[in-house]
């Protein structure tokens, strides 16, 4: 993964565009807006006066420290707001956390945390890349491969999530390869294969290199940046557009749209942080969520090659600098769209304001909310609309849009759709046929280009407030039950049950034996006695096939499963733990609940896992048609009836083609 490059160019690429554009990053008017630029100023300056820190020490992350989450349901407008940093350093191979109290610029605590790594930073990648490539024995093997111009040829030490060498249990280790972009406008299918090498990127020192024989580099076209700009024949002008500006308001940070009101975040590391998000029902407003977001993201590659065991990342925790909130393009968004800035630090812990960060748009669905056809009478209501907040990630090779989308109906959909260009494999192969029975890596994409098979899992954190904080996770089943008719032996019915403890929520997805998975109010029921809650209702998804002991397996447990639920701890905030750079295993989501903790009727957080297995086809090279996948929490008993019985059949309210 050339990340040195994608990090640099997505940087530079996020001031480009000069679409509409409204901060997130002026003021302060909740406990869980994020950072202003003034409020990273005070954070660098009181870490600089504490005394702490050098001109080699890094900061690897700085976040809100979100408060406790009752310290936010009690804050009312006009009081003072509490605001705190969490900074976690590199510091000459010593990983740092900081607090800063932002509001009374005083450093709460500076410890060092022993047995754990800060996550890479830029700086360090920048410095290795000349080191490795002028190191004497990556000259020879370069030239044993007939490369002697070294200018376009860029080395990265990849930081390795899971223990895979002795020397992460005492170095800040990079385990990498290097590419060619010479000819190129990009060196993804340029990778040098065959050459891997072993860095120590604190004190910047080769360890050792592995050569393990020259393998052919690809020479095919893959300059999809100059395709053809043209439309398509016969191609006429669809428009949709909002000549009386939006539908929804924006006011002090809180989006208000069709009953709904939320608000959001721009997080370095969680990406787009939705939270408070309550819907109307009459006269009142109920909560639905008081937090979600992406937790975590594992990507494994399955490859048994050498240099290529190691590929297997958890990007939210590894690669914090801006890789999941980057810059969306005008063409990611409607043209209509409201376009919303954002701030990730530096290096240095100061403030790099980056536009377009996000973008918020209402969209028509061209689809009834609901229709029925009686005696000769067509009763329907429609088209829905929806509203769509939406970011991008770029870690690495991979894009990915983010988006929360609200309708009408009370639903909530998330959605990812993956895009960018899969990563590939130099070998010696220039065509390939299928080979029944065999063991496959990947899928040939072009001659002597190998893209090799992989998973993409997103672990979910949807902190679940229905109709107040005290929830209970039930699972309905449809079971068979054998019946004894005339004309029938079989039937299903609902078999409600709750789960008490965490390790009763452990949730697969089964065909045979299907469920419904909801969060559920006790204390509260609708007009006909059931207990209002929301359902999670899986889209298209999938779990990891890696063997439970696998060291790799370990970083990413979450995938063994499509759900878990624990109870509300402020400091379970990630899926594989807050340190995934060269970790055991020990620490995230299938430790904690290992503690089997009571959920029924308390404060408690789901965690979805979205995922899919990834075999390449050649149409998704130069770059990857953008794949969606889905799930939906949606009302279950938490409305009387039909909550868009009432919308508006009038054509002057529908979308203007």
């Amino acid at each position: 993964m050339m990340l040195r490059r994608i990090l640099c160019t997505g940087l530079l690429a996020a001031s480009a565009f000069s679409l509409p554009l409204h901060a997130q990053t002026t003021a302060v008017h909740h406990p869980l807006d994020g950072l202003t630029t003034d409020e990273y100023w005070t954070v660098h300056d009181v870490l600089v006066q504490s005394g702490h820190m050098t001109e080699k020490t890094l900061v690897a992350s700085l976040l809100l420290h979100e408060p406790d989450k009752a310290t936010v349901m009690a804050w009312k407008p006009g009081e003072a707001i509490p605001r705190e940093a969490d900074v976690y350093i590199e510091d000459e191979g010593k990983t740092i956390e900081a607090r800063v109290d932002i509001a009374n610029k005083k450093l709460e605590y500076w410890k060092t945390m022993p047995g754990v790594q800060a996550p890479i930073t830029l700086t360090e990648l920048n410095a290795m890349s000349d080191i490795i490539k002028n190191d004497p024995r990556v000259v020879a093997a370069l030239k044993a491969r007939g490369i002697t111009d070294l200018s376009t040829v860029e080395c990265d030490p990849i930081p390795i999530t899971f223990i895979a060498f002795q020397e992460q249990k005492t170095q800040r280790i990079g385990y990498g390869s290097c590419d060619d972009n010479h000819g190129v406008y990009h060196a993804w299918g340029r990778a040098i294969d065959g050459l891997y090498i072993l860095s120590d990127v604190v004190s910047q020192k080769v360890l050792r290199v592995d050569d393990t024989g020259i393998v052919p580099m690809s020479k095919g076209d893959m300059d999809f940046e100059e395709a053809k700009n043209t439309p398509r024949a016969n191609t006429k002008p669809l428009y949709e557009v909002a000549p009386d500006g939006p539908s929804y308001t924006i006011k002090d940070g809180e989006v208000a749209w069709q009953g709904w009101k939320f608000r959001f975040r721009l997080d370095s590391r969680l990406g787009p942080v939705v939270n408070l998000v309550h819907i109307q029902d009459g006269d009142r407003y109920r909560s639905v969520m008081y937090e979600g977001a992406i937790s975590e993201m594992f990507v494994p590659y399955q490859s048994k090659d050498k240099g290529w065991a190691t590929n297997v990342y958890a990007d939210n925790g590894e690669f914090l600098r801006g890789g999941i909130i980057r810059a969306v393009a005008e063409g990611d968004c409607p043209a209509h769209a409201q376009y919303f800035s954002g701030i990730i630090p530096s290096d240095q812990g100061t403030p790099i304001l980056t536009q377009n960060m996000a973008c918020l748009f209402e969209h028509v669905t061209d689809a009834p909310a609901w229709r029925h056809y009686e005696n000769g009478i067509m009763s329907t209501k429609g088209p829905t609309r929806e509203l769509t907040l939406r970011t991008a990630a770029v870690v690495g090779n991979y894009d990915y849009l983010l988006d929360w989308t609200f309708e009408q109906d009370g639903t909530i959909k998330v959605a990812v759709g993956a895009t960018g260009i899969v990563e590939t494999e130099g070998v010696k192969e220039e065509t390939q046929h299928e080979k029944m029975g065999e063991a496959q890596y990947g899928t040939l994409v072009d001659s002597h280009l190998l893209a090799v098979n992989h998973d993409h899992f997103f672990s979910y954190r949807l902190d679940m407030d229905v109709d107040g904080p005290n929830n209970t996770f039930m699972i309905d089943r449809a079971e068979p039950e054998k019946i004894n008719t005339d004309n029938r032996t079989s039937i299903w019915v609902r078999k409600s049950m709750m789960a008490h403890r965490e390790q009763d929520a452990i949730m697969d997805l089964s065909a045979r034996n299907p469920a419904m998975w909801s969060f559920v109010n006790p204390g509260q029921h609708n007009r006909l006695g059931y207990a209002t809650g929301y359902e999670i209702m899986p889209g298209m998804t999938g779990i990891s096939t890696l063997s439970p002991d696998d060291p790799a397996q370990k970083i990413g447990a979450f995938a063994e499963h499509q759900f878990w639920v624990t109870p509300y701890k402020p400091d379970e905030r990630y899926a594989s733990g807050v340190y995934v750079t060269s970790s055991t295993g020990d620490d995230g989501l299938a430790s904690w609940t290992k503690q089997n903790r009571s959920i029924e009727n308390t404060d408690i957080v789901g965690w979805y896992t979205l995922g899919f297995h990834h075999m390449v086809r050649d149409e998704d090279w130069p770059i990857m048609p953008t794949l969606w996948h889905d799930f939906l929490i949606r009302p279950v008993n938490f409305f009387d009836r039909n909550p868009v019985l009432d919308l508006s059949n009038d054509p002057h309210q529908q979308p203007i083609h």
